[in-house]
This record gives structure tokens, sequence and C-alpha cells, in this order.
């Protein structure tokens, strides 16, 4: 018995496993409404990937991957919902109650890309693939719990804000960044989080514009995750830069983000914002502008 809870709990989260127990319940289908953050990650490029790599060492590759970046979510006090082929679908705050959910999360997210950054070293020597992943953040109200039928139930979460965490991911491909966090998540975690904003961004089926930002560091949390004095910097002037664009200000904006160029190097969504700044003084966007970009895909 010791063992088959032992592999139940590979299934489903263990605290919902010992939770049944304790009862001495049935599990039937059922939700409730609650406050969690969700974490979405996808591997870049990875059709690519497999597509070049023969499957059978690919599936090894794979699980090596899954099982690195799960542990560090657990640890986290996250649950995996799900695996979607190479994406993982997580959610912390449930089934065990977590005021500290959205910070977990964002642990969660910084700890795996260091710990891809070491893996991708490793699987370089060995001539293996490296993977670059990318995550997406999202607080807010969710149906939690037992979903489906009388013969399968899945532990998963459901509403429009999981849907969001999901697009959130894909984001992460206009930017050309790693990690992106809803302006909700920010809210719970603004006295740790090291941030930029990216932009407001309405993502494809939405009319109203959310404000995204990439998650860079944390400050009180992990002394591992505490910025540098140049992430500081970074984030301080660029945040300069995008409220001169978004006050219209275009000249100002292009010479503000001209500057990061030149004291940190090449960044993408500085250039971006120099190529939206120059249509901009050619085109004015009107009164009416609200500076939220349309996305047209998922």
């Amino acid at each position: 018995m010791r063992r088959s809870l032992v592999s139940f709990g590979k299934f489903v989260p263990r605290s919902l496993v010992r939770k049944l127990i304790d009862k001495g319940s049935e599990v039937k289908v059922g939700g409730k409404s609650k406050k969690l953050t969700m974490l979405f990650s996808d591997i870049a490029g990875f059709t690519t990937v497999s597509e070049t790599y023969p499957p059978d060492k690919l599936m090894v590759h794979l699980s090596e991957y899954l099982e690195e970046l799960t542990n560090i979510i657990i640890k986290e006090q996250g649950t995996i919902d799900k695996y979607i082929g190479d994406a993982i679908m997580a959610f912390c705050g449930a089934p065990q109650s977590d005021r500290d959910h959205a910070l977990h999360a964002c642990k969660a997210a910084l700890q795996c890309q260091q710990r891809l950054n070491d893996l991708n070293r490793k699987w370089h020597f060995e001539k293996k693939p490296v993977l670059e992943t990318r995550i997406g953040i999202h607080s807010g109200d969710v149906i939690v719990g037992n979903m489906g039928s009388t013969e399968r139930l899945n532990y998963t979460i459901l509403g429009d804000n999981v849907n969001l965490a999901a697009r959130l991911e894909g984001v992460n491909k206009i930017f050309h960044t790693h990690i992106i966090i809803s302006e909700e998540t920010l809210h719970l975690v603004r006295d740790h989080a090291i941030v930029r904003p990216l932009d407001v961004v309405a993502v494809k089926g939405k009319n109203v514009g959310i404000k995204i930002y990439e998650l860079i560091a944390l400050i009180g949390s992990d002394p591992l995750l505490v910025p540098t004095d140049t992430q500081v910097d970074f984030a301080r002037q660029f945040e300069k830069a995008f409220l001169l664009y978004h006050e219209q200000r275009w000249e100002e904006a292009i010479l503000g983000f001209e500057r990061i160029q030149q004291s940190f190097g090449k960044d993408n969504t500085a250039e971006m914002y120099i190529k939206r700044c120059k249509i901009f003084q050619q085109t004015p966007p009107g009164p009416d502008w609200d500076g939220v970009f349309h996305l047209e895909t998922k």
C-alpha cells in the first residue's frame, strides 16, 4: 500500500493524496474559486530539435530537462498540472494554501533559468542539444479542483486567467525574453521583484490591455537570485525610456533607448521601441492612443 501511494503521488499532488487519506472520502468532481499564480513554460524551437535528434535520445534528454525543472517547481510549493509535450503547466497556491504563491512562482522561474544555464553547459560538452525555455506567469482567480468524468478525473485549474498565463509564455518570442510576468503578479511581489516594463498588450481575443514585465531578479528571498548593480541600473533606465514612450515624447524616448544599447549592449526590446518611436514620429497615433499593442497570434 505504501508503494502504491508513492506511485499515486506521481500522478497527482502528494498533498492532495494525503488529504484524501485523512478524510477517508471518495474523490468527486468539483472545484472552487481561488486566487493562484499560474506558470507555463515551453522550449523554444523544440520542433526543430525533435526533427534533428534521434527519438530515443530525445526522450531521455527531454526527461532530464523535465525532471530538473519539475523538482524546482515542487520545491517552491508548486503543483505540476500536466506536461504538454515539452511544455509544463503548473500553479502555486493549491491544493495547499500559500499566501506567497506569486513569490514562489517567480522564484521557481528564475531558478529554472539558472539551472537550465548549468545544464546547457553540460549538454554542450556532451554534444547534446542545448535548450532555451520561455516562461509566462500570471496571478488571478481560477476554478481549481477535480475536473473530468466519473471514470477519470484530473486535479487542474480552469478559467480565463489560466489562458492568459499560457499566452504570456508565448509573448516572450516578441521581446526575446525568458520570463514574463503580468502586472497582477507584480503587485504581489513588488517588494521583491526587479523587473523592466515590456509593454501594454492585449492578447488575441481580448480588447483590454494588460501591463507585462520581464522578471530579472528577486530581492530578499534567495541570495542566489539577487540582482547585480548592472541589472538594477538597466531596469531603472529602461523604465525611464518606457515612460517617455508612453508620454509620446518620441525623440527623448529614442535617446533613452539608444543610451541603453550603448551602456548594456544590443537589446532587442530597446531596438523595437526605437523603431516604434520613429514610426510614430512620422505618423502620430492621435489623442485617443492608449499605448496598447494588440497581439494577432497566440
